[in-house]
Protein backbone atom coordinates (compact mmCIF):
# COMPACT_ATOMS: atom_id res chain seq x y z
CA UNK A 1 0.00 0.00 0.00
CA UNK A 2 2.77 2.57 0.80
CA UNK A 3 4.21 1.92 -2.51
CA UNK A 4 1.27 2.24 -4.15
CA UNK A 5 0.69 5.85 -3.43
CA UNK A 6 4.42 6.77 -4.75
CA UNK A 7 6.48 6.31 -1.35
CA UNK A 8 9.53 4.34 -1.15
CA UNK A 9 9.27 1.76 1.83
CA UNK A 10 12.47 0.82 3.91
CA UNK A 11 12.19 -2.14 6.16
CA UNK A 12 13.95 -1.84 9.39
CA UNK A 13 14.90 -4.81 11.25
CA UNK A 14 13.93 -3.99 15.04
CA UNK A 15 10.88 -3.34 17.67
CA UNK A 16 8.92 -1.31 17.75
CA UNK A 17 10.81 1.60 20.20
CA UNK A 18 13.95 1.02 18.07
CA UNK A 19 11.99 1.66 14.65
CA UNK A 20 10.64 4.81 16.25
CA UNK A 21 14.37 5.74 17.43
CA UNK A 22 15.82 5.17 13.38
CA UNK A 23 12.56 7.12 12.03
CA UNK A 24 13.76 10.52 14.40
CA UNK A 25 17.16 9.73 13.82
CA UNK A 26 16.91 10.06 10.00
CA UNK A 27 14.54 12.62 9.84
CA UNK A 28 16.87 14.87 12.16
CA UNK A 29 19.77 13.84 10.09
CA UNK A 30 18.18 14.94 6.68
CA UNK A 31 16.38 18.12 8.14
CA UNK A 32 12.77 16.09 7.20
CA UNK A 33 9.40 16.50 9.29
CA UNK A 34 8.84 13.47 11.32
CA UNK A 35 5.17 12.86 11.01
CA UNK A 36 4.03 11.02 13.71
CA UNK A 37 0.99 11.34 15.35
CA UNK A 38 2.68 10.62 18.54
CA UNK A 39 3.98 13.97 18.93
CA UNK A 40 1.21 15.70 16.84
CA UNK A 41 -1.31 17.69 19.72
CA UNK A 42 -4.16 18.46 17.01
CA UNK A 43 -4.08 14.46 16.66
CA UNK A 44 -5.72 14.07 20.37
CA UNK A 45 -8.29 16.26 18.88
CA UNK A 46 -9.20 13.28 16.07
CA UNK A 47 -9.16 10.78 18.71
CA UNK A 48 -11.45 12.18 20.62
CA UNK A 49 -14.18 12.33 18.48
CA UNK A 50 -14.56 8.39 18.73
CA UNK A 51 -16.10 9.21 22.35
CA UNK A 52 -18.03 11.64 21.03
CA UNK A 53 -19.91 9.20 18.51
CA UNK A 54 -20.22 6.88 21.16
CA UNK A 55 -22.46 9.36 23.13
CA UNK A 56 -24.41 10.59 19.97
CA UNK A 57 -25.18 7.04 19.75
CA UNK A 58 -25.97 6.14 22.81
CA UNK A 59 -27.05 8.93 24.95
CA UNK A 60 -24.68 8.41 27.32
CA UNK A 61 -21.31 6.69 27.84
CA UNK A 62 -20.89 3.08 29.46
CA UNK A 63 -19.44 2.90 33.00
CA UNK A 64 -16.16 1.07 32.35
CA UNK A 65 -13.55 1.99 29.51
CA UNK A 66 -11.18 -0.50 28.12
CA UNK A 67 -8.64 0.98 26.07
CA UNK A 68 -5.46 -0.14 25.03
CA UNK A 69 -2.39 2.19 25.35
CA UNK A 70 1.01 1.80 23.62
CA UNK A 71 2.14 5.62 23.41
CA UNK A 72 -1.69 6.76 24.75
CA UNK A 73 -2.98 8.69 21.70
CA UNK A 74 -6.71 6.99 21.68
CA UNK A 75 -6.26 7.31 25.81
CA UNK A 76 -5.38 10.80 25.96
CA UNK A 77 -7.83 11.90 22.93
CA UNK A 78 -10.46 10.17 25.01
CA UNK A 79 -10.03 12.18 28.17
CA UNK A 80 -9.72 15.28 26.50
CA UNK A 81 -13.46 14.19 25.27
CA UNK A 82 -15.22 12.64 28.83
CA UNK A 83 -13.81 16.02 30.28
CA UNK A 84 -15.35 18.09 28.02
CA UNK A 85 -18.24 16.28 28.15
CA UNK A 86 -18.36 16.35 31.98
CA UNK A 87 -17.22 20.24 31.79
CA UNK A 88 -20.17 20.64 29.62
CA UNK A 89 -22.79 18.97 31.87
CA UNK A 90 -23.25 16.17 29.57
CA UNK A 91 -22.27 13.78 32.12
CA UNK A 92 -23.33 13.32 35.67
CA UNK A 93 -19.73 10.84 36.71
CA UNK A 94 -16.65 9.96 34.77
CA UNK A 95 -16.41 6.43 33.48
CA UNK A 96 -14.07 4.10 34.49
CA UNK A 97 -10.87 3.56 32.63
CA UNK A 98 -8.44 0.58 32.46
CA UNK A 99 -5.23 1.15 30.28
CA UNK A 100 -4.76 -2.36 28.78
CA UNK A 101 -1.21 -2.70 27.99
CA UNK A 102 0.04 -6.48 27.07
CA UNK A 103 1.42 -8.78 30.06
CA UNK A 104 5.06 -9.02 27.74
CA UNK A 105 4.88 -5.43 27.58
CA UNK A 106 3.21 -3.49 30.78
CA UNK A 107 5.86 0.09 31.28
CA UNK A 108 3.02 1.81 33.03
CA UNK A 109 1.80 -1.13 34.47
CA UNK A 110 5.77 -1.59 36.15
CA UNK A 111 6.08 2.13 36.28
CA UNK A 112 9.39 2.01 33.92
CA UNK A 113 10.50 1.69 30.56
CA UNK A 114 11.08 -1.74 29.23
CA UNK A 115 12.49 -3.92 26.81
CA UNK A 116 9.35 -5.96 24.99
CA UNK A 117 9.13 -9.27 25.04
CA UNK A 118 7.78 -10.73 21.99
CA UNK A 119 3.87 -10.27 21.94
CA UNK A 120 1.05 -10.38 19.11
CA UNK A 121 -0.26 -7.06 20.57
CA UNK A 122 2.44 -5.62 18.72
CA UNK A 123 0.74 -2.17 17.95
CA UNK A 124 0.68 -1.55 21.85
CA UNK A 125 4.32 -2.99 22.41
CA UNK A 126 5.82 0.18 23.40
CA UNK A 127 8.51 -0.28 26.37
CA UNK A 128 9.38 3.52 26.23
CA UNK A 129 5.88 5.80 25.84
CA UNK A 130 6.72 8.99 24.22
CA UNK A 131 3.69 10.69 26.57
CA UNK A 132 4.48 8.55 29.59
CA UNK A 133 3.92 12.05 31.59
CA UNK A 134 1.05 12.96 29.49
CA UNK A 135 -0.46 9.16 30.78
CA UNK A 136 0.47 8.95 33.98
CA UNK A 137 -0.48 12.69 34.90
CA UNK A 138 -3.88 12.20 37.55
CA UNK A 139 -4.77 15.79 37.47
CA UNK A 140 -5.66 15.19 33.89
CA UNK A 141 -8.66 13.27 34.22
CA UNK A 142 -10.51 13.59 37.60
CA UNK A 143 -12.30 9.59 37.11
CA UNK A 144 -10.42 6.29 37.86
CA UNK A 145 -8.44 5.04 35.77
CA UNK A 146 -6.42 1.22 36.85
CA UNK A 147 -3.52 -0.15 34.41
CA UNK A 148 -4.38 -4.20 33.68
CA UNK A 149 -2.36 -6.66 31.47
CA UNK A 150 -3.66 -8.89 28.37
CA UNK A 151 -2.35 -12.16 29.07
CA UNK A 152 -0.59 -13.57 26.02
CA UNK A 153 -2.23 -16.83 25.81
CA UNK A 154 -5.71 -15.38 25.77
CA UNK A 155 -5.13 -13.17 22.33
CA UNK A 156 -6.20 -15.69 19.69
CA UNK A 157 -8.59 -17.15 21.60
CA UNK A 158 -10.50 -13.79 22.53
CA UNK A 159 -9.92 -12.94 18.38
CA UNK A 160 -11.52 -16.24 17.39
CA UNK A 161 -14.52 -16.01 19.54
CA UNK A 162 -14.87 -12.11 18.03
CA UNK A 163 -14.35 -13.21 14.81
CA UNK A 164 -17.32 -15.70 15.31
CA UNK A 165 -19.56 -13.19 16.43
CA UNK A 166 -18.77 -11.26 12.89
CA UNK A 167 -15.70 -8.91 14.45
CA UNK A 168 -12.55 -9.90 12.90
CA UNK A 169 -10.05 -7.84 14.68
CA UNK A 170 -5.77 -7.31 14.20
CA UNK A 171 -4.16 -9.25 17.46
CA UNK A 172 -3.86 -6.08 19.69
CA UNK A 173 -7.54 -5.37 19.55
CA UNK A 174 -7.89 -8.73 20.59
CA UNK A 175 -5.64 -8.23 23.37
CA UNK A 176 -8.13 -5.50 24.89
CA UNK A 177 -10.95 -8.48 24.94
CA UNK A 178 -8.60 -10.81 26.44
CA UNK A 179 -7.69 -8.08 29.21
CA UNK A 180 -11.82 -7.44 30.19
CA UNK A 181 -12.21 -11.22 29.99
CA UNK A 182 -9.37 -11.91 32.63
CA UNK A 183 -10.21 -8.95 34.81
CA UNK A 184 -13.43 -9.95 34.71
CA UNK A 185 -12.96 -13.24 35.70
CA UNK A 186 -11.25 -12.27 38.81
CA UNK A 187 -13.25 -8.77 40.04
CA UNK A 188 -16.78 -7.68 40.44
CA UNK A 189 -17.17 -5.58 37.04
CA UNK A 190 -19.68 -2.88 38.20
CA UNK A 191 -22.25 -1.56 35.05
CA UNK A 192 -21.83 -1.73 31.58
CA UNK A 193 -18.25 -1.74 29.70
CA UNK A 194 -16.86 -0.35 26.23
CA UNK A 195 -14.37 -2.26 24.37
CA UNK A 196 -13.00 -0.55 21.05
CA UNK A 197 -12.88 -2.85 18.42
CA UNK A 198 -10.00 -0.22 16.30
CA UNK A 199 -7.77 -2.58 14.06
CA UNK A 200 -9.04 -4.66 11.33
CA UNK A 201 -8.32 -8.10 10.94
CA UNK A 202 -6.33 -7.17 7.69
CA UNK A 203 -3.86 -6.42 10.00
CA UNK A 204 -2.68 -9.40 11.26
CA UNK A 205 -1.16 -12.90 9.67
CA UNK A 206 -3.05 -15.37 11.72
Amino acid sequence: MIEAHGATCVVFDGSRDETADACRKKALSEGRYYASHVYNPMFYQGTKTFIYEIFEQLGRIPDNLFIPVGNGTMLLGSQIALNELYASGCLVRLPRIFMVQSEHCAPLYSSCDILPEPTLAEGIAIGKPMRRKEILDNASYSGERIVITAPEAGILPARKELSRNGFHVEHTTAAVYAAFLAYAATHILEGDSLIPLCGAGLKSDK
